[in-house]
């Protein structure tokens, strides 16, 4: 019987501190970084290929065909562009979208059958306004897609991929820097990210996109698996090119997107990346897929049912830039009101989340903490409660080195 109760009473204890609250409190902060901004699950990411100021009509009228507008309606009346808002962005205002862009003139696809309609985009006043209100609007952004998307050939399946066919690092970097400067002169920057074209390069591609500055990139087009016949890091994002640019994986198709893969990404904390084209018409007679006109019911369902979900809705370099801030932090000497971070990334000041339970130095039915003093004196006042009981807290800093202190 004695030692029943012994046994009894040590599982008691064992109980007792497992599940009822403790009296004593840490010593100092807990602090745990997020993997996405605002402790969300999973970012999301719309992405539209091949915007960029072409059209084209099979019949070579004075205006596109239905689906045939790639950008060069701008936002007139029946252009692909209205279309989109009309029809999705409306309804979802949360959703940002990356547009994949093409500098130039967009290239045909076989000698025989141009664009009816292809400049580049300051060929106008008009082009420049249209592309740069866009990428100055907080929900857009314009990403690079090449200079001219490829080269054609006499039939479609002779059209070369804009960088399967460079022949050298410095033939690459000769012609995006062409693509680039015209970026600069439509939007007073060069372009952040982009997007191998057809997702097809060679083995020069990835070393002219480090020297060419970009700070992120998507190479490889592969949904998310959800047999795990793929490892998981696959679909994280990594760096590449000899440097720190980062590539974005490209997680979802927007036509063939379902539930099983969605819940398996926000498991993950991984990228729902959705991938389409601005248009289905063709000048090769072939449709472009996936593409937002013919998927617009599949889109709708898809932003449905990721509005009961916790995510980030999110531009590429917004991404790019939370990942930077994560993986090139260290948070270190945390005492009962302070911390510091060490940070040698190459973005200046990137957000990131931190989640912090501030019970060393805040009592139950006492005043919280109320701001967070950074290392160059700002205080930040506005951050999310998870835990009033506890003081735990949610707050997005911008990164810089030394110590933060919470009062």
């Amino acid at each position: 019987m004695k030692t029943l109760h012994n046994k009894l009473r040590k599982k008691y204890n064992h109980l007792k501190r497992s599940y009822l609250p403790s009296s004593e409190k840490p010593k100092r902060l807990i602090i745990d970084k997020a993997k996405w901004l605002n402790n969300a699950d999973s970012p999301v990411m719309l992405m539209i290929d091949d915007f960029t100021n072409a059209w084209h009509s099979r019949n070579s009228g004075g205006s596109w065909d239905i689906g045939g507008d790639w950008g060069g309606g701008l936002d007139k009346e029946g252009s692909a562009f209205s279309f989109l808002e009309e029809n999705l962005l409306k309804d979802f205002p949360e959703v940002k979208v990356t547009f994949f862009t093409v500098a130039g003139k967009i290239s045909q696809y076989t000698f025989a059958v141009p664009f009816t309609f292809s400049e580049s985009l300051n060929h106008s006043d008009e082009s420049r306004a249209f592309f740069r209100k866009l990428h100055e609007d907080e929900k857009s952004e314009i990403a690079y897609h090449g200079y001219n998307h490829g080269a054609p050939g006499e039939k479609t399946v002779n059209f070369m991929q804009e960088w399967k066919g460079f022949r050298s690092v410095d033939e690459a970097c000769e012609q995006t820097e062409k693509g680039k400067e015209i970026f600069k002169d439509v939007f007073g920057e060069y372009p952040r990210g982009g997007k191998y074209g057809g997702w097809e390069y060679n083995e020069f591609a990835d070393a002219s996109i480090a020297r060419s500055g970009f700070l992120w990139w998507c190479r490889d087009w592969m949904p998310r698996d959800i047999s795990d016949s793929i490892s998981d890091s696959y679909y994280e994002p990594q760096f590449f090119g000899g440097s720190f640019v980062v590539a974005l994986p490209s997680t979802v198709h927007g036509y063939l997107w379902d539930k099983g893969q969605i819940e398996r990404l926000l498991e993950k904390q991984q990228i729902i990346s959705i991938e389409e084209h601005i248009a289905p018409v063709r000048p090769d007679g072939l449709i472009q897929t996936p593409n937002v006109i013919d998927d617009i019911d599949e889109l709708k369902s898809l932003f449905n049912y990721l509005r009961n979900k916790k995510v980030w809705y999110a531009t590429g370099t917004e991404i790019a830039k939370y990942f930077i801030a994560y993986s090139f932090t260290t948070i270190h000497d945390i005492e009962h009101d302070r911390f510091k971070i060490k940070y040698d990334g190459h973005v200046r000041e990137p957000m990131l989340t931190v989640i912090v339970d501030c019970r060393s130095f805040c009592e139950d039915n006492k005043k919280p903490a109320e701001k967070v003093i950074l290392p160059d004196g700002k205080k930040i006042e506005d951050f999310a409660y998870l835990d009033n009981r506890r003081h735990i807290i949610r707050v997005n800093i911008p990164v810089q080195n030394g110590p933060y202190q919470i009062q």
